[in-house]
């Protein structure tokens, strides 16, 4: 049990790092001088010269690495060339707000994909199985940043419904929390169908049956469960669909989160904000999926993690 703890530890630490790394000199090779675009337009070379210095790019890339993962180390992104504030302060103002999006918005896919999937399941040709089947190539096919823009025209512009974007209180959630539900529920919700129709063929489902027990209870307490496991895996691989949907969400609904700083970010190509952006949302999807592994031992008592 140890050993597979640390295992996964360690593999987590390797990706985190391989990415921050990547990213940081994709940065340094890609085009653009963040002193050349903070500086005035007319600014002479010393001028340009002096906000490289101050910023620490006049050093070689090496050295610049060096100094980033030192700071790391002691728990520091860095300051933003763009804001002249410490990364980890503008970080821990946005995330918040968009960690609360897409638990919201994988609270709506969630509950979606097991209502509808496991009606469609019991029946399959009925306004159940249609409504499933419509979601789930609806979700496919609109993007989130469009099927953003129809909800804004509709509920905010039409209807009065919602806030147009910003964030005023839990009402500005309802539609980009919607909108980047929808990017991920197709996904899940035909997986739990296959799975809810698949189990609900076992034997032990015709036993409990023949016990009788309640269909209610048949469904979503032996079924659904067994069902889940997989849910649960495409849940994991999902989350880094769900990240991006929230950003995009973001910019459409100017919604005051990662992904509006992220924007910001690489429009000033601010090195450090962009990195710290990077490692924070790396560690946030590493981190789940290593919960959502620990979670099929609870979930199926069968599973068991090998000993070494």
């Amino acid at each position: 049990m140890q050993s597979f703890f640390l295992g996964r530890v360690l593999q987590a630490a390797f990706i985190i790092f391989f990415i921050a790394v990547s990213v940081f000199l994709i940065l340094r090779l890609s085009a653009g001088d963040p002193a050349r675009i903070r500086a005035p337009v007319f600014a002479r070379p010393d001028v340009i010269e002096q906000y490289r210095k101050d910023f620490g790019t006049d050093r070689p890339v090496i050295a610049q690495l060096g100094s980033f993962f030192a700071g790391v180390a002691k728990g520091d992104l860095g300051s933003s060339f763009r804001f002249q504030e410490p990364v980890i302060d503008l970080i821990a103002r946005a995330l918040p707000k968009t960690l609360l999006l897409a638990a919201t918005a994988l609270a709506i896919s969630l509950t979606l994909a097991i209502v509808l999937g496991s009606m469609a399941a019991l029946r399959p040709n009925s306004f159940w199985g249609w409504l499933s089947s419509a979601l789930a190539a609806f979700g496919q096919a609109a993007p989130v940043f469009w099927f953003g823009v129809v909800l804004v025209l509709i509920f905010s512009i039409t209807l009065k419904w919602f806030p147009s974007g910003g964030f005023s209180g839990p009402l500005s959630l309802v539609l980009p929390a919607i909108a980047v539900s929808l990017s991920i529920l197709p996904t899940q919700l035909r997986v739990l169908r296959a799975a809810m129709e698949a189990t609900l063929r076992q034997d032990f489902i015709r036993t409990a049956h023949a016990f009788g027990l309640r269909e209610r209870r048949i469904v979503f307490v032996y079924a659904l469960r067994n069902a889940c496991l997989p849910l649960i895996t495409v849940t994991g691989v999902d989350i880094g669909y769900l990240l991006g949907g929230v950003i995009v969400a973001e910019v459409v609904f100017n919604f005051p989160g990662i992904g509006e700083l992220a924007l910001v970010a690489l429009n000033a190509r601010d090195y450090p904000l962009i990195q710290g952006i990077t490692i924070v949302t790396a560690t946030t999807f590493v981190l789940v999926n290593l919960l959502i592994d620990l979670l099929y031992g609870w979930i199926d008592p069968r599973i068991r993690l090998e000993q070494p």
